[in-house]
């Protein structure tokens, strides 16, 4: 075959939050994405399948775990004590802020509901203020970024409730709201 027959190599379509758009044309108005539900995808299979025990943690806060395939990301997996696990989780697919732990992976083995949720290494209540006194600064941030996802939160699941050991923080500087030990929703 000629090369100089071929044809020219055909414009493909960038894939965008679930539509596509045709790049060669110009909208003369800005379009923004539909609003895209997120999926929570629930394995029926043991979450030990998946994830290696790392140890459990204090006081029912779950057990620290690393995923199989990458064991630099930690993670807690926490048994769902929910009525109604399914109203639960569609109510937490919704749940999307930088301020919130994310849920990674849901399991159901045993007639127990799994929750994979970020590790966030450290509660508020694990902090000793006592020996060492934050500056005023530091309890600013911190307020700031629990009312900025307290308020999303409570908008988004208006029936959720939120507990003092809720509030966690990375080893990076993030504060979050995670779920504790009491019910998440």
């Amino acid at each position: 075959m000629d090369p100089q027959s071929r044809l020219p190599l055909r414009k493909v379509k960038p894939f965008y939050f679930g539509r596509v758009q045709d790049i060669t044309s110009t909208p003369s108005v800005t379009t923004r994405p539909t609003k895209v539900r997120r999926l929570l995808k629930i394995d029926y299979k043991s979450p030990k399948d998946d994830y290696t025990f790392v140890h459990e943690l204090r006081s029912n806060q779950g057990t620290l775990v690393c995923h199989r395939k990458s064991r630099l990301h930690l993670a807690v997996i926490r048994e769902s004590f929910s009525p109604t696990p399914l109203q639960m989780l569609e109510m937490l697919a919704q749940v999307q802020h930088p301020n919130i732990a994310d849920i990674l992976d849901v399991y159901f083995h045993d007639g127990k509901l799994c929750i994979v949720g970020e590790h966030l290494d450290v509660s508020l209540l694990d902090l000793e203020f006592k020996r060492l006194a934050p500056e005023e600064w530091e309890i600013a941030t911190i307020i700031a970024e629990v009312i900025k996802a307290m308020t999303y939160l409570l908008d988004t699941l208006p029936t959720c409730e939120l507990y003092i050991d809720s509030v966690r923080l990375s080893l990076q500087g993030d504060v979050k709201l995670g779920m504790s030990s009491h019910p998440y929703c």
